[in-house]
C-alpha cells in the first residue's frame, strides 16, 4: 500500500469513527428523551435527521477536497433544512423534495401547534404533529452542533454538556416517567461522546478502558439497588416540597355565589351512597383575625392525584367509614381550579396528571388545569365516626396543628366568654363541639343572606349579637369558637349535596356552601353542620346526641347515636371481615408475589452482565491468538503474537529493530537481565546469523528445540538451540530468501508457550494478572 493511500485510510477512518460516535449518542439522548411521550411516532423523523446530519458531515470530512473547504457545517444545515421540511411538511413540497412558500408556513404552523401542546398535555404526552416537528428540529440543529464540535472543534467534553442540558427535558417534565433504561441511555450517550478522542487506534486501550469501566460503573448503579433492602419510609408521605401553589380564596365569593339567581347546573354527579353528601372544594384553615384563607400548600410535582391520594389525617383504616365510588360530570361554565369531591377523596379516574392534591387537607387543585369540562370518577372514603371515639378523644398534640389552634389576639373577648358559657356543661371536647352546634341551630339564629360578608373577629362578634347571617358566620364562629376550647378546627368549602334528579344529583351556585371541619383524635377531621338553613341540610348523626337543642328530644338524640354506640353483631361481623381483608390487602400490597425471586433475577442477571463484559478483553485476545497461529506457514502472523504476548507483559519489542535484536532482547529477559543487548552488538549477531542461517543444517535438526521441553527459565541466552531461536532462523530465512522452512501446528504452540513461560517466569504478580485478563495487545496491538 502507497504510503498517500495509507495516509488517507487513516484520515478516513476517523472521521467515518466520530461521525458513528456522534450517530450513536444522538440516538441514545432520543431513547433518554422518550419518557415524556406515551408512544414513539415521534422517534423515526428525529433518527432521519441525525443520520442524515452526521452522514454528510463524514462525507465532507473524509473526502480531501471537500474537507479542505471547511464547508461540513453549510452542507449539513442545508440538508437538514431540506430534511425538516420533507419531514414535517411533505405535502408543502414541489416532487417531494422542492420547498415552496406555504412549506415554510406550515412548519411554522406546526411549531405554533407544538407550544400550544405544551400547555395542554401532560407527560406521558402523545406525539402530536407540533411536538413532532419541534423534536425533529431540536435534534438536528443540536446534532449539527454536536457533530462539529467533536469532529471540527475536537471539543467532546462542550458536546457532553449540551447532552445533559437535553437530559434536563424529562428530569423537569416527566421526572415520574424516567425508568433506569433512560437514566442507561443518556449516560452511555455522555460516556461516548466523552471517550470519542481516544476511539482511534493509537489510544484504544485508554478509550476502551474507561468505555468498559463506564459500562461496568453503570451497571453496579443500578444492579446495587436492587440488592440492598428497601429503605421503610412513612406511608402517605408527599416526596418533598418543591414550592407553594396560590390559589384563589373561595370562602370570599360564597356571599356572591348564593345571591347568584342563575340555577343553572354546574356539575351532576351520581354516588354509591344512599344519600347525596356535601361536595368538597378545599379547607380554610389560616385566620389573620380579618380573613379566612386557606394556607398555601406545597407544589409537589410528584403529588399526581391520579396515582392516588393519601389516607385521610387521623381516620383508623379498621372502623368508621364505608368506601365509596362518586361520578362527576362538569359543565364548562364552572371553570375553577379546585376538583369537587366528598371528603375524603382516594382515586380518581379520568384526570390527567396536572391535577395534584395536598396531602394534608386532601385538596385536589389543578397545576394549570381547569376543571370546566372534566368528567371523572373519584373513589373516597365517606366518614361515619363512632360517637364513643369521639366522647373518648384526647386532646391533640398543639404542635401539631398550630394553624388548626390559632386564635388572633385580635379577637374579641366576647367570642371565647360565648363559647365558654355555652359549652360550661361539656365532660369532653365531642360534647362541647355538639353545644356549639346546637347552640347555633337552637332557633335563636335565623338564617339571611343580608348578613355582612364578612367573617372578620369583628364580624363574628356582631354576629354573636345579631344572630343573623349565612353558613359564612355560622361556620367561622363555631370554627374559631372550637379553636378557643382546644379543638382543631377548620372551614369545608363547597356545596351542599344539591337537588335530586333521577339516580344522581345536580349542584347549582346555589348549592354553595361552607361547614366546620373539627378533629378528634383516633377519628380524624369531623363535619359538623352549625347553619340551620340554607343549603346546609340535616346534621350528620354523631353530632346530633346528647346536650342537643335543635328541637330533638334526648331520647331521639339517643336513638340517633345509638348505632354507633352498640353496633350490632352483623355490623362486628363486617367490622371484622373488613379489618381482616384490609390487612390482607396490605400484607400483599408491602410483599408481592415472586418479588424477592425476581430480585435476585436481576442481582443474578446484572452480576453476569458485568462479568461478561469484564471478560470480553480476555476472549477477544484467545480469538487473536488463534487467528495468528492457526495456519503455521504464517510465519509472519505467528511472530506477531509473539511480540503481542510481551506487549501483555509490559514488554514490548521494537519493531524498527530486526529480528536477531529482538530475540536478543527475549532473551536477556529471559535470563531476568534488566537491560537491553548492545545495539552495535546485536545488529553484528543478526548480520552473522542471516549469512549462515541457510546452511545451519536440514529442518528436521533446527526444530528439534521444539519439541523438546524448554529448559527452565534464565539458563538460556540467545543462540541456544530453543523453539525461539530456531523460529528466528526460520522466519529470517523466508523474509530474506534463504532456505525456506516449514514448521507444524504443535511447534508454533511450542513457541508460543515457550516465550508466554519465559515472560511470565520475569514478570511481576500484576503483570501477569493483567496479562491474563486485560491484555495490553488488545488495546496497543503489534503493528
Amino acid at each position: 500500500m502507497s504510503t498517500d493511500t495509507r495516509e488517507s485510510t487513516e484520515k478516513q477512518s476517523p472521521a467515518l469513527l466520530e461521525a458513528c460516535t456522534v450517530f450513536v449518542a444522538m440516538v441514545l439522548a432520543a431513547v433518554g428523551l422518550s419518557a415524556v411521550f406515551s408512544d414513539f411516532a415521534w422517534l423515526p423523523p428525529v433518527l432521519i435527521s441525525i443520520f442524515l446530519i452526521v452522514i454528510v458531515g463524514a462525507i465532507f470530512r473524509s473526502i480531501p477536497v471537500l474537507r479542505a473547504t471547511g464547508a461540513a457545517v453549510i452542507a449539513q444545515c442545508l440538508v437538514g433544512l431540506i430534511a425538516v421540511l420533507v419531514l414535517c411538511a411533505p405535502s408543502t413540497l414541489i416532487l417531494g423534495v422542492i420547498p415552496t412558500g406555504s412549506s415554510f408556513t406550515s412548519v411554522i404552523d406546526l411549531l405554533s401547534s407544538g407550544v400550544s401542546d405544551l400547555y395542554a398535555t401532560v407527560p406521558p404526552a402523545p406525539s402530536t404533529p407540533g411536538f413532532t416537528t419541534m423534536l425533529t428540529i431540536a435534534f438536528t440543529l443540536i446534532t449539527i452542533l454536536i457533530d462539529g464540535l467533536v469532529c471540527d472543534l475536537k471539543a467532546p467534553k462542550v458536546s457532553g454538556v449540551l447532552l445533559l442540558v437535553l437530559w434536563m427535558i424529562p428530569v423537569f417534565f416527566a421526572p415520574t416517567q424516567v425508568q433506569w433504561w433512560h437514566v442507561v441511555a443518556i449516560l452511555a450517550a455522555f460516556l461516548i461522546l466523552m471517550l470519542s478522542p481516544y476511539l482511534p487506534a493509537a489510544k484504544w486501550r485508554g478509550g476502551l478502558t474507561a468505555t468498559v469501566a463506564g459500562a461496568v460503573a453503570v451497571a453496579i448503579g443500578i444492579g446495587l439497588p436492587v440488592l440492598l433492602p428497601e429503605v421503610p419510609s412513612l406511608p402517605n408521605r408527599a416526596a418533598s416540597d418543591k414550592g407553594d401553589l396560590t390559589v384563589t380564596n373561595p370562602f370570599l365569593d360564597l356571599r356572591a355565589d348564593l345571591g347568584d339567581r342563575d340555577d343553572s347546573t354546574l356539575f351532576d354527579y351520581t354516588s354509591t351512597e344512599s344519600q347525596g353528601q356535601p361536595i368538597r372544594l378545599t379547607s380554610i384553615n389560616s385566620f389573620d383575625g380579618q380573613t379566612w384563607a386557606p394556607t398555601p400548600f406545597p407544589l409537589d410535582s410528584f403529588a399526581i392525584a391520579n396515582e392516588g391520594l393519601p389516607w385521610p389525617q387521623g381516620l383508623p383504616r379498621s372502623k368508621n367509614y364505608s368506601q365509596e365510588r362518586i361520578d362527576v360530570s362538569i359543565t364548562d361554565e364552572y371553570d375553577q381550579q379546585y376538583l369537587p369531591s366528598p371528603y375524603a377523596p382516594q382515586q380518581p379516574t379520568g384526570l390527567d396528571r396536572r391535577w395534584i392534591y395536598d396531602e394534608k387537607s386532601l385538596t385536589v387543585v389543578g397545576n394549570g388545569e381547569k376543571s370546566g369540562g372534566q368528567d371523572y370518577s373519584m373513589e373516597y372514603v365517606s366518614i361515619n365516626p363512632d360517637v364513643k371515639d369521639l366522647q373518648s378523644a384526647t386532646p391533640v398534640n398543639t404542635s401539631d396543628f398550630e394553624t388548626e389552634l390559632e386564635v388572633p389576639d385580635s379577637l374579641p373577648t366576647s367570642v371565647k366568654e360565648t363559647a365558654e358559657k355555652v359549652t360550661a356543661d361539656a365532660d369532653n371536647q365531642w360534647e362541647a363541639a355538639v353545644l356549639l352546634q346546637a347552640y347555633f341551630r337552637s332557633g335563636d339564629f335565623e338564617y339571611s343572606l343580608d348578613a355582612p360578608e364578612r367573617a372578620s373577629g369583628d364580624a363574628i362578634s356582631d354576629f354573636l349579637v345579631d344572630k343573623k347571617g349565612y353558613c359564612v358566620q355560622f361556620s367561622s364562629a363555631m370554627t374559631i369558637m372550637a379553636r378557643t376550647m382546644g379543638i382543631p378546627a377548620r372551614i369545608g368549602v363547597g356545596f351542599g349535596e344539591g337537588s335530586k334528579s333521577g339516580e344522581g344529583y345536580e349542584v347549582s351556585m346555589q348549592d354553595s356552601h361552607a361547614w366546620p371541619e373539627l378533629y378528634f383524635e383516633g377519628a380524624g377531621w369531623v363535619r359538623f353542620e352549625p347553619t340551620p338553613g340554607g343549603p346546609a341540610g340535616d346534621p350528620p348523626k354523631w353530632s346530633v346526641a346528647s346536650g342537643s337543642t335543635d328541637g330533638d328530644s334526648e331520647e331521639d338524640s339517643e336513638e340517633s347515636s345509638s348505632p354507633s354506640e352498640e353496633p350490632t353483631d352483623g355490623a362486628e361481623e363486617s367490622e371484622a371481615t373488613e379489618s381482616e381483608s384490609s390487612s390482607e390487602e396490605t400484607s400483599a400490597a408491602g410483599e408481592p408475589a415472586g418479588a424477592s425471586i425476581g430480585k435476585y433475577l436481576w442481582a443474578g442477571l446484572i452480576v453476569l452482565v458485568i462479568l461478561l463484559l469484564a471478560a470480553i478483553p480476555a476472549l477477544w485476545r484467545l480469538i487473536l491468538r488463534r487467528r495468528r497461529t492457526s495456519d503455521p506457514k504464517q510465519l509472519e502472523k505467528v511472530w506477531t503474537e509473539v511480540r503481542a504476548l510481551s506487549t501483555d507483559y509490559g514488554q514490548s519489542l521494537d519493531p524498527s529493530k530486526t529480528l536477531r535484536f529482538n530475540e536478543l532482547v527475549l532473551a536477556s529477559r529471559a535470563q531476568g537481565g534488566t537491560e537491553e543487548p548492545d545495539s552495535s552488538s546485536a545488529e553484528s549477531d543478526s548480520g552473522a546469523d542471516s549469512v549462515s542461517s541457510g546452511t545451519r543444517g536440514d529442518s528436521g535438526d533446527q526444530f528439534t528445540a521444539l519439541r523438546s521441553p524448554a529448559p527452565p527459565a534464565g539458563t538460556r541466552t540467545a543462540g541456544d538451540d530453543t523453539a525461539l531461536s530456531a523460529f528466528v532462523d526460520a522466519l529470517e530465512a523466508h523474509r530474506y530468501g534463504g532456505s525456506e522452512q516449514s514448521i507444524s501446528s504443535t511447534e508454533v504452540s511450542a513457541l508460543i508457550d515457550e516465550v508466554r513461560s519465559d515472560l511470565s517466569a520475569n514478570a511481576t504478580p500484576g503483570s501477569r494478572i493483567t496479562a491474563r485478563i486485560w491484555p495490553a495487545s488488545i488495546f496497543n496491538p503489534p503493528r
